[in-house]
């Protein structure tokens, strides 16, 4: 079963797999099979839970029908040419028990036997990983059109930005693919089929409403009040709080990283809530101004130079191109400090489109 993204150029890893026990069993208690691509994040223990915790399949969806959010997945991921997400999703499905053809079709975007809300859905999907946050009006009028309710939009722009973040994260460091692609095509694998549908499907679950917690002053703290109720609160708060926490680079670091995506997608509600963090930090408005507009200040060290730049690259990029970009940082950083750096980056060119889709109110 080829994939549609066969032709997309993908880097040698730079990074070396470190088998972390801890890590390695919680992924597969929550996801039911292996998860070896865990050894790859093990240094930055909060990048590696959320790489397992930001899968909506796994309790986080009340509202939008969980087959929906597996075709938002597939086409967000092609969308953004992550070989590695969309080549795991392709062999979730397979796995699934969805036929080869059915998934070419979709590929290939011959949507028989998909509904029309379905259809707005995964439009939806693509448009904002296509265009990003200035396309959030129409995208919440399309999906209104087509019968959606608040609760499902939150949820399907949820599933698109945490398919935003899973896409970079995978990307940038260029994680081995060829095992994914391979997979359905080993009769081994064949032969497991059944027993791997009854393990997918076992560990799938709904999601359950969940207390809403105090609200607190950290990055997108107006955007996790925005899901109070829901556990997409409870694992946002959460991953925003252990990458906050995490020492492999500095808190002003990653406010700047979150500054200059929200600046390059137009989130000004974002820039404002980030701007304010950073004069926490230490850095004057003046200060932060010419950062976001030159990508450089006197007041930045050398690890916040490099990294300015480089997230301004996360936000549209050719795969291999950014993957190579991405090597060249290891000449300086340590693998937790590029693998951090990469982390940060990732969720917040998610959580930026989040932001917009569910607070850029009409």
């Amino acid at each position: 079963m080829p994939s549609a993204l066969a032709h997309v150029a993908w880097e040698t890893c730079p990074i070396q797999p470190q088998p972390d026990r801890g890590l390695e069993t919680y992924a597969r208690r929550k996801t039911g099979i292996p998860a070896p691509y865990i050894r790859y994040f093990s240094s930055v223990p909060w990048l590696a839970r959320a790489v397992v915790d930001l899968h909506p399949e796994y309790g986080l969806l009340i509202h939008l029908d969980q087959n929906v959010a597996d075709l938002i997945t597939l086409v967000v991921s092609q969308e953004n040419s992550c070989r590695f997400c969309y080549a795991a999703q392709r062999a979730l499905l397979w796995g699934l028990g969805m036929s080869e053809s059915r998934i070419q079709r979709i590929e290939q975007e011959l949507n028989a036997n998909i509904t029309s809300r379905t259809t707005a859905a995964i439009a939806f999907g693509r448009d904002q990983s296509r265009r990003g946050p200035v396309a959030a009006r129409d995208a919440r009028q399309a999906l209104r059109q087509a019968g959606f309710s608040d609760a499902e939009m939150k949820e399907i722009s949820f599933t698109t930005a945490a398919t935003d973040f899973l896409n970079r994260i995978h990307t940038i460091p260029a994680i081995p693919v060829r095992p994914l692609e391979r997979m359905p095509e080993q009769l081994g694998m064949r032969l497991l089929r059944p027993l791997i549908r009854r393990t997918l499907e076992r560990h799938r679950s709904r999601g359950q409403p969940a207390p809403a917690e105090g609200t607190q002053s950290s990055p997108y703290s107006r955007l996790i009040e925005t899901y109070a109720g829901s556990p997409i609160a409870v694992v946002l708060r959460r991953t925003i709080d252990e990458m906050s926490a995490s020492t492999h680079l500095s808190v002003r670091c990653k406010l700047l990283i979150f500054a200059i995506i929200a600046r390059g997608l137009g989130c000004q509600e974002d820039a404002l809530e980030i701007g304010e963090a950073l004069e926490h930090e230490g850095l004057n408005k003046a200060t932060v101004a010419r950062v976001l507009t030159h990508l450089d200040a006197p007041e930045l060290d050398e690890i916040e130079r490099l990294l300015v730049r480089f997230a301004r690259e996360t936000i549209w990029y050719d795969s291999a191109v950014l993957q190579r970009r991405a090597r060249a940082l290891l000449d300086t950083l340590s693998v937790p400090q590029f693998l951090e750096a990469a982390g940060v980056a990732s969720l917040a060119n998610g959580l930026c489109r989040m932001a917009a889709m569910v607070m850029d109110q009409p």
